[in-house]
């Protein structure tokens, strides 16, 4: 141990003296395991740690997928009733509960924030043995049927909004016009399970029977995305099994229920189960791969760097190795000399690397909460610290034995006698090539990977989608009651709000409809003509909705105010519906069946609009809103916003019926929509960089050792009279086939990984992506060439008697 101690001891005196290796070498590794450190607790966390809640292997959701007649799936999502019924009659589950996810103003608060909520029956939170900070969980007083007004906050609201009030409990909320009364908080380190959407965390939970949906209790044609289904199996039962004893169930009900519809004919249910595994993850696990695998290029592009540093650490200390050799030193002795030394830096970079990993953990949770599935709980945990130690001490090895290989033991003997003159310890000439084949390779698949989703992002966001939201919000309001007002006394308050609203100096116009980026429903619809049948997406818009956005019209006319007012039998398809409805001919004048005693007619096609990142137009259909509607958009002035405060000054002025349930900036929306691509665009660019910074710093400190070995043959030809221009072509031209073949190395590696994974890769890759690889070729040349000639500056620019010397 003593020996051990004194080793260390000798190390860190000796790395004292080298602060600059020390500062290179602890950066370069401790941010490169750094940032494997957060992307392996991440993979670890996706991949293998189980979920946090009992008998998790046995918790599924079930899905309520409807198939038309052709066989096909139309949509996943239940009805009312149906679901009600399953959950009634239902025997496969030993456990099961409903779970409702919407959204409410919390108006017992004067700042009225706007919160997910989850409606509930109570087994929700037995299933996932939910702990609570304060109070209880639901019980049988809050089951189904029961309408108890009870909820229970989440520990962030509790802790927000009412700054970890200890008398919580006896408070009462108010949502909707309704006065709850608080039951319990759930405590901390519960993790809600992300059934609905990755990133959706509740605010509140209430009973079951507060949902909205329940109005539709007995509409067995009408479905709702909101309602989900949950449930732990029973012992012995499998998912498969469930499936085909649940599937009857249902279907045989539903279609006796819409038998008398005759849109409905021929059409099915067919009930699937996920586990919550599935469901929670999705397709995280391709995401969690290449960032593993970019990850662990930065690591290899990082060991080669500091391993050509360790090398010329060796070199350096060649005099120091040959007098512990003189005294008798063996080849394990100097071996652990070296190994304390890399051991010393590996660990100090350990330090540094859990820094910036915890730093990494909180980047991922504040940025990418939406689009990585559990990154809420990411920490630093055991398999961090451990797999810290692994590299940590794999490195070290490494790097020890590396620099173990340079060492000539016979040779440190007459480098003592001849006084140190020559160099005793060289990297040879083939570890050298390897060393740049390898640096070129890797950088250039890791620039061109990143280049080419950099190109794809960049392409998605400048897409155009066929309509603009510039100087546009968003306004929706919400009813302070149980019960929705009768349409004849929400009419007058509406109009009266708009006409307040476009008093406003900022505001231009206000148009009655939502949003173009969302706020489109599912309405079964019947050719006339046919009798095909079609589920487009619909809205609701008015006589200025298309002009303001920015929507072409293509064909026909667009709603007049007559047709707003007095709710005329008329519609407005986009261009890609027109087709299906007559591929020959216009649409115009078609009549639209909705199942009702009265069709619409076909008055006006607009072009189809694409959504911010996705890749189809799906069909729509447009109708005349209604005057009552309690969504709106604004069109401001340039230049111009618009508070929360200032809409609820103007409503209050209206009518104290309602609260602002939202008022939001579609720029920001669209910016959000299209956040994945964002990320990908700067995350890529960010490591593009790093990977040429790192190549660049590779690719300089080989070739300037390689250089630095040849100065004396440098001064040479210079002293029988070599220009510089002949040095430097000579240096490059000794160095281009090794450059060359790095280059086709990386092709091989880009043709393994397109033969081994071709259906994934087969939309990315492409003769479009020719362009972007003979860019990043050039780039890793031109970095080339800039590290062959700049460390040959240094001889080729001073007389031929330094490098004779061996001067600088």
């Amino acid at each position: 141990m003593s020996q051990l101690i004194y080793q260390f001891k000798q190390a860190w005196a000796g790395l004292s003296k080298k602060p600059g290796f020390v500062s290179t070498v602890v950066i370069t590794m401790g941010t490169t395991l750094g940032a494997l450190l957060c992307i392996v607790t991440l993979a670890y966390l996706l991949l293998l740690k189980p979920l946090p809640y009992p008998e998790q292997d046995n918790l599924y959701k079930v899905e309520h997928a409807i198939g038309d007649k052709s066989g096909e799936t139309n949509a996943k999502a239940f009805t009312y009733p149906g679901l009600i019924h399953l959950y009634k009659n239902q025997d496969v589950f030993k456990q099961a509960a409903l779970v409702h996810y919407g959204e409410d103003v919390l108006t017992s608060l004067p700042n009225q924030p706007t919160v997910n909520t989850g409606y509930i029956t109570p087994e929700w939170f037995n299933l996932l043995d939910t702990s609570m900070v304060l109070g209880r969980r639901f019980e049988l007083t809050e089951a189904l049927e029961t309408n108890n007004p009870v909820a229970i906050l989440s520990y962030k609201v509790w802790s927000e909004e009412y700054a970890s009030d200890p008398n919580i409990l006896s408070k009462k909320i108010d949502f909707s016009g309704i006065s709850y009364n608080v039951v319990g908080v759930t405590s901390k380190n519960f993790v809600e399970p992300q059934i609905a959407r990755t990133g959706r965390l509740t605010g509140v939970w209430f009973p079951w029977d507060y949902n909205l949906d329940s109005r539709m209790k007995d509409r067995w044609s009408n479905i709702s995305g909101a309602l989900n289904f949950v449930g732990k199996l029973k012992d012995g039962i499998t998912a498969i099994q469930a499936e085909q004893i649940i599937t009857p169930l249902v279907n045989d009900t539903w279609k006796e229920k819409v038998s008398g519809i005759a849109f409905f004919a021929g059409w099915n249910i067919n009930m699937e189960l996920h586990s919550f595994q599935t469901v929670i993850l999705g397709d995280s696990e391709n995401t969690v791969y290449l960032l593993l695998a970019g990850v662990f290029g930065l690591v290899i592009i990082a060991c080669a760097n500091i391993a050509n540093l360790f090398m010329s650490r060796t070199a350096e200390q060649q005099r120091q190795l040959a007098i512990f050799a003189a005294l008798g030193a063996k080849k394990s002795h100097l071996f652990k000399a070296i190994f304390a030394e890399t051991s010393l830096l590996m660990f100090l970079s350990v330090g540094l690397s859990l820094i910036i990993s915890s730093f990494g953990f909180y980047v991922l949770q504040q940025n990418l909460s939406e689009i990585l599935p559990r990154v809420s709980e990411l920490s630093i945990n055991g398999i961090t610290f451990g797999v810290a130690v692994f590299f940590a001490l794999v490195f070290a090895l490494l790097f020890a034995g590396l620099s173990r290989k340079m060492i000539n033991y016979r040779a440190l003997n007459s480098l003592l006698q001849s006084s140190g003159k020559g160099t005793g310890i060289q990297v040879s000439k083939r570890i050298r090539q390897m060393l740049i084949v390898s640096q070129v390779a890797i950088a250039t698949v890791l620039v061109f990977a990143n280049i080419s989703l950099f190109k794809e992002a960049v392409e998605t966001i400048t897409e155009p989608t066929g309509f603009s939201v510039q100087n546009m919000s968003e306004l929706s309001l919400s009813v302070s009651a149980p019960q929705m007002p009768p349409m004849e006394e929400v009419i007058p308050v509406m109009t009266e709000l708009r006409k307040k609203l476009t008093e406003l100096p900022q505001v231009k116009s206000v148009s009655i409809a939502g949003s173009p980026l969302r706020g489109y429903g599912l309405w079964a619809l019947t050719s006339v003509k046919d009798n095909v049948n079609f589920t487009p997406r619909s809205k609701g818009v008015d006589n200025i909705y298309f002009d303001m956005i920015g929507q072409d019209l293509i064909e026909g006319d667009l709603f007049t105010e007559a047709d707003i007012k007095d709710r005329n039998r008329v519609m407005i398809v986009n261009d890609v519906f027109a087709k299906r409805l007559n591929p020959e001919g216009s649409a115009l004048g078609m009549q639209i069946s909705p199942g009702g005693p009265e069709n619409f007619t076909i008055i006006g096609v607009v072009k189809g609009i694409k959504m911010p990142g996705s890749t189809e137009i799906p069909i729509r259909v447009y109708t005349p809103s209604n005057l009552g509607s309690t969504v709106m958009t604004l069109n401001l002035v340039e230049n111009q916003t618009i508070s929360r405060e200032q809409v609820v000054s103007v409503l209050q002025q209206v009518s104290g019926l309602y609260a602002v349930f939202g008022l939001e900036d579609l720029v920001q929306s669209q910016k959000r929509m299209l956040f994945t691509q964002y990320t990908t665009a700067t995350t890529t660019v960010v490591l593009a960089i790093i990977t040429l910074f790192l190549a660049g710093v590779g690719l300089y400190g080989i070739l300037s050792y390689g250089t630095q070995m040849r100065r004396f043959e440098l001064g040479t030809r210079m002293a029988i009279g070599a220009k510089k221009k002949h040095l430097v072509g000579m240096i490059i031209k000794d160095n281009a086939s090794v450059i060359v073949l790095g280059v086709l190395l990386s092709l091989v590696i880009l043709l393994g990984l397109y033969i081994s994974y071709s259906t994934e890769l087969a939309a990315y890759l492409g003769l479009q992506l020719l362009p972007m690889f003979i860019f990043t070729v050039l780039s890793i040349a031109a970095l080339s060439l800039f590290a062959c000639y700049w460390p040959l500056r240094q001889y080729v620019n001073h007389p031929a008697i330094h490098s004779l010397r061996g001067s600088d």
